[in-house]
């Protein structure tokens, strides 16, 4: 009888050690939150005096969408994502102006490989890097003039944009707080005649999902 119990418990034992493992499973997080970006843009001097530089500001904006992810090892997993993520930057208030932004929406596609740090050290705890390629839908300048604003300038950018998110996620219930660093490698900006411009972005990612399994 005692035999029988102990086998029964072992095997109990393997099946939940294997169940947290979930080696070769897949799973999908839809994600929500918010970003702050800003581009390496040259300093706007209001009146061409060195007293009145503007430098640029971080943009607050919206980022959504999801990753998939395939549990590759006990403590290995990769990631693809789709992303929405409205960025750009900001001169803020300029005198006699008024507020100066430039807004992109992306569409972003993250590729991540994830670490899931040892359970009995730091349970839930996961450091991520990777690459994300991301396409540009549009483009917009505005300021406080109204008649003197650009509107629509995505045809002053690049469509394809690279860059190099690394970050750490912590995992609760299945509930997931995100948060990542995408790093611009390319530069964003398409050159006009007589122009060196070489414009990278950068955007921190703080984002809130639900883990389903799949």
């Amino acid at each position: 009888m005692k035999r029988i119990v102990l086998t029964i418990a072992l095997i109990a034992l393997c099946t939940g050690m294997m169940a947290q493992q979930q080696t070769g499973t897949w799973s999908l997080t839809p994600r929500v939150g918010m970003n702050s970006s800003c581009m390496s843009v040259e300093d706007m001097y209001v009146d061409m005096s060195e007293d009145h530089k503007v430098s640029a500001k971080h943009k607050w904006g919206f980022v959504g969408g999801f990753d998939a992810e395939y549990q590759a090892q006990q403590q290995v997993g990769i990631s693809v994502g789709m992303f929405y993520s409205n960025e750009g930057y900001t001169y803020g208030e300029v005198a006699d102006i008024g507020k100066i932004t430039q807004t992109t929406h992306y569409l972003n596609v993250p590729v991540l490989v994830n670490f899931y740090i040892e359970p009995d050290i730091l349970p839930g705890l996961t450091l991520k890097a990777g690459v994300q390629l991301s396409y540009l839908m549009k483009a917009k300048f505005s300021d406080g003039l109204g008649s003197y604003s650009r509107g629509d300038n995505t045809d002053s950018f690049k469509h394809v944009n690279l860059s190099i998110p690394a970050g750490i996620s912590y995992t609760y219930h299945n509930f997931e707080a995100d948060l990542r660093y995408n790093i611009g490698v390319t530069n964003v900006c398409k050159n006009v005649a007589g122009t060196d411009w070489s414009w990278k972005t950068n955007s921190l990612w703080l984002t809130l999902g639900y883990r389903f399994g799949l």
